[in-house]
């Protein structure tokens, strides 16, 4: 597996300031920009979309105004989120003279503890398990808790009663048949539910590279798309349940020449938690899927498996 997804994903869910406040107010006497971002725990008390900026409030800001709050530049997912009244954790940096908060992540104790038991378990059932713990046709999903687009703590039991479709890709990714034709085949696939009136499907991509792939990351990448979020989930996570997740759905990684590459799966799943198709490698197509998807295909046999590809 390529190096990012070992280890914690910094502090993900805490962090702060401490003494570097005080280092910090000195280099901004002598008119010194900050030259790295350091992680920062605060409170979001206001959003302001077209402006593209968060209100926050909490210890360790380093220009609060009179009432204790702070007002930093966001990407346009972010804002697109809000997090108005949340608690949240980034990296606070300046940046041609703005302050902006990047790396955003809701910082719940609540969601932090239920995140980390299904990590556990998840990567207990791949060491236990080994090659045994691979996910095929006949088999019921593993669980799992991320985030999705907005922020949200979405655990797979609330896919319970809903086909639907599931892929890997990371937002970063220059290859233009690999994840992007996959997002763009997905945009397509929820078209023709729309027109096919198949509103019992959702679908659903998780990134395999939640180091850079936050909520808001994957908000703006929907946007980019035209995604209709309203069946559509985009999730994320800590990067040892994405690792388990991806060992367990059969999805592969390596990184050559500074490249992250790939191997690719469509994957549908029933009502009851259990994969009836998958297709393995970087070309499907919408009329495949919809055939799979009809009410009549729910236990259809998978088509002859194909070689996974690297992308």
């Amino acid at each position: 597996m390529p190096s990012y997804h070992d280890g914690a994903m910094g502090d993900m869910f805490g962090g702060g300031w401490g003494c570097r406040r005080f280092l910090l107010t000195i280099m901004l006497s002598m008119g010194v920009g900050l030259l790295r971002a350091d992680p920062i725990t605060t409170q979001v008390v206001e959003t302001d979309v077209a402006a593209g900026t968060l209100t926050l409030k909490g210890q360790g800001l380093p220009q609060p105004n009179g009432n204790g709050t702070q007002i930093v530049a966001v990407g346009a997912g972010d804002a697109a989120i809000g997090y108005t009244g949340q608690t949240v954790s980034g990296d606070l940096h300046l940046s041609g003279g703005t302050w902006r908060l990047d790396n955003i992540w809701p910082a719940n104790a609540a969601d932090k503890a239920v995140m980390d038991e299904v990590t556990r378990r998840l990567s207990y059932d791949s060491v236990e398990l080994g090659r045994q713990a691979y996910r095929d046709v006949g088999d019921e999903v593993p669980n799992f808790a991320l985030y999705d687009e907005n922020g949200k703590l979405v655990r797979s039991n609330a896919l319970l009663g809903r086909r639907w479709v599931l892929d890997f890709i990371f937002t970063r990714c220059a290859q233009p048949d690999m994840c992007p034709a996959a997002t763009a085949h997905m945009a397509l696939l929820q078209q023709a539910l729309k027109t096919a009136k198949l509103d019992d499907v959702t679908l659903v991509t998780i990134t395999f590279d939640p180091m850079y792939d936050t909520p808001g990351i994957l908000r703006q990448y929907a946007q980019t798309y035209g995604l209709d979020l309203a069946n559509f989930e985009l999730l994320t996570g800590p990067p040892e349940e994405i690792t388990a997740l991806m060992e367990q759905f059969g999805i592969l990684t390596r990184t050559v020449d500074g490249v992250l590459q790939h191997t690719a799966a469509a994957i549908v799943v029933s009502p009851q938690g259990r994969i009836t198709y998958r297709k393995d490698g970087d070309f499907w197509t919408v009329d495949e899927m919809m055939r799979r998807l009809q009410p009549s295909s729910a236990t259809a046999s998978p088509a002859a498996p194909e070689p996974a590809k690297a992308g």
